[in-house]
C-alpha cells in the first residue's frame, strides 16, 4: 500500500516511492571546482599575493605536488552514484547487500577497482549490480531479498567450480584464484555471468 500526502494548496498528489533525490536537480553543466590553499604572509608585506616572477618557496611547491597528485588519483565517480541516475530506494538495495558481502567476506574484496579473481571490489560490485538491472529483473524488493539471490548465485558458481568440470563450458581461472575461493567460500568473484543469468 503506498502512503500518499494531498497538498492542501493545489490538491496535487504525491507518493512516498516518486521521492526525488535532491542531488538530481544539480544542474552538471555548471559546476565549478575550485581549490584553495592555505594562505601563507609573504615575509617582506603583509599581502598574501606572491610575484609569480619570483622563486616559489618549498613549501608552495610540495602543496602544488600534493593537490596534483590528489587530483590525478581520484577515481571516476560510478554509475549509480551520479545524480538523477536512478531513485534512492535502488541505491539503498545495492548498498545494502554489496555492504553485506563486504563485511561477511573481506579477505575477498579489494580496494583496486583493477582487481583480478577472485576478489571484487566494492564500488565494481555496485556499479554492475546496478548496470546488471538485477533488482527489475529478479523483482528485488530489499537489500535482504537482494542478499537471498546473491547467496544463491553463490551456491551456484560454488557447485560448478567444485564439480571437477571447471574447464568444461570454457569457464578458465587460475589455479590460486580458485584454491582461495575455495578457501573462503566465495565464488562471484570469480567471473560476472551470475549478474545476467
Amino acid at each position: 500500500e503506498k502512503n500518499q500526502n494531498v497538498n492542501g494548496d493545489n490538491g496535487t498528489q504525491s507518493t512516498n516511492d516518486d521521492k526525488v533525490d535532491p542531488l538530481a536537480q544539480l544542474d552538471l553543466e555548471n559546476i565549478l571546482v575550485e581549490v584553495f590553499l592555505p594562505q601563507q604572509k609573504n615575509n617582506n608585506t603583509d599581502t598574501v599575493l606572491v610575484d609569480s616572477k619570483k622563486q616559489q618557496l618549498p613549501e608552495e611547491q610540495d602543496d602544488k605536488a600534493i593537490i596534483f597528485t590528489e587530483i590525478n588519483k581520484a577515481e571516476p565517480i560510478k554509475l549509480l552514484d551520479l545524480p538523477g541516475v536512478t531513485n534512492k530506494r535502488t541505491r539503498d538495495v545495492i548498498d545494502y547487500a554489496a555492504n553485506h558481502f563486504y563485511n561477511a567476506f573481506p579477505e575477498m574484496f579489494s580496494p583496486s577497482q583493477k582487481c583480478r579473481a577472485p576478489h571484487l571490489n566494492l564500488d565494481n560490485l555496485r556499479d554492475a549490480l546496478f548496470a546488471s538491472e538485477v533488482i527489475k529483473r529478479e523483482k528485488v524488493g530489499s537489500g535482504g531479498e537482494l542478499v537471498k539471490w546473491m547467496a544463491k548465485k553463490n551456491d551456484e558458481l560454488k557447485e560448478v567450480y567444485t564439480s571437477g568440470d571447471v574447464m568444461d563450458g570454457g569457464k578458465k581461472v587460475s589455479e590460486n584464484a580458485l584454491k582461495k575461493a575455495k578457501k573462503h567460500e566465495f565464488y562471484l568473484g570469480l567471473e560476472s555471468t551470475w549478474l545476467y543469468k
